[in-house]
């Protein structure tokens, strides 16, 4: 059975608090440059992961036409129900 997609997941927080506790404790431009921008090139693509996945979501709840549209939207068709 498939899921219907969520904008924010349990592990999208717990990438924002590891997000501020390196932002806050672990980013050091002047001792330790490479890491840092690795740091921020990973929490970055992160990033762009949870807008692209809420683009993707919002696509599909506004085409009706769309495989999943019925699924993310809550609305159950005779199709669905008899399943």
């Amino acid at each position: 059975m498939t899921k219907k997609l969520k904008r924010w997941t349990f592990l999208d927080s717990l990438n924002a608090i590891l997000f501020i506790v390196v932002v806050l404790f672990f980013l050091d431009f002047e001792n330790n440059n490479l890491m840092s921008w690795i740091l921020l090139a990973v929490f970055l693509f992160w990033l762009v992961t949870v807008v692209l996945r809420n683009v993707m979501i919002s696509k599909i709840e506004k085409d009706p036409q769309h495989p999943l549209h019925n699924l993310q939207t809550g609305k159950e068709t005779d199709e669905n129900v008899k399943k």
